[in-house]
C-alpha cells in the first residue's frame, strides 16, 4: 500500500492512469473544448508523447539507443487518444499570432511520430484512426506559434536527451527546404534579384 503522499510503485498500472487521462479529455472535449487546456499542460501532453515514441522505439530494431522503457499497447493507445482530445488547446496559437521554425520542427517530428506509431504491427484499427487524424491535424497546423506544442515537444526532447534516445529518428525527410534571396543561398542561379523567384532544395 502507498503511503499519504506518495506515490507507490505497482499501486497503478499505467494502463489505468493513460485511460483514465484519456477518458477526462475526451469528456472535456465533449464541453466547449476550451476545458482540455487544464489538462493539455505541456509536462502531460510531453508525457504522452514518450509513451508513444517509446513504444514505437521499442517496436523498431534499427533505431540505435533504442528505449528501456516499453509500455504496454494500451497505455499507447490511450495516450493517443488523450492527445487526440486535447488537440483544441495543444494547437492553440499564442498572441499575437507569429510564424515559428520551431512550431514548425515540432508538428514534423510529432506528426511523423504518431504516422510511425500506426504502422506498428499490432496497432488497433482505432488507435490507427486516431494516430493518423491527429498527425494530419498537427501537419496542417505546422509554422504558426503554438506555445502549448512547442514547450510539449522541447520536453519530450530533452527526456530522449536524457535517455539516449536517437533524435533524429522521427524527423521527416518529405519536405524541402525553400529559400529566396533573402536567405544565405542568394548565389544560387535560381533566384532572381528582385527575389520574386524561389527554389526548393530537396
Amino acid at each position: 500500500k502507498g503511503k499519504d503522499g506518495q506515490y507507490a510503485y505497482g499501486v497503478f498500472k499505467l494502463y489505468t492512469a493513460t485511460k483514465a487521462y484519456r477518458d477526462l479529455a475526451i469528456s472535456a472535449a465533449k464541453s466547449d473544448g476550451s476545458e482540455t487546456k487544464n489538462l493539455a499542460v505541456p509536462s502531460a501532453v510531453a508525457l504522452n508523447l514518450q509513451i508513444v515514441s517509446d513504444l514505437v522505439l521499442a517496436a523498431l530494431d534499427d533505431a540505435e539507443g533504442g528505449t528501456k522503457y516499453v509500455p504496454d499497447a494500451m497505455s499507447a493507445e490511450y495516450a493517443v487518444g488523450a492527445i487526440e482530445a486535447m488537440l483544441p488547446s495543444i494547437l492553440q496559437p499564442g498572441e499575437p499570432p507569429r510564424k515559428s521554425v520551431q512550431s514548425e520542427k515540432a508538428c514534423g517530428e510529432i506528426a511523423q511520430m504518431l504516422v510511425a506509431y500506426s504502422d506498428l504491427a499490432g496497432t488497433s484499427s482505432t488507435a490507427k484512426a486516431s494516430a493518423r487524424n491527429t498527425s494530419e491535424k498537427i501537419k496542417t497546423a505546422s509554422g504558426t506559434g503554438r506555445p502549448v506544442l512547442e514547450i510539449s515537444h522541447d520536453l519530450w526532447t530533452q527526456y530522449r536527451k536524457r535517455e539516449g534516445q536517437p533524435l533524429d529518428q522521427f524527423i521527416s525527410q518529405e519536405r524541402g527546404i525553400e529559400v529566396d534571396e533573402s536567405g544565405p543561398l542568394d548565389f544560387l542561379p535560381c533566384v532572381s534579384s528582385n527575389s520574386s523567384s524561389s527554389c526548393v532544395i530537396a
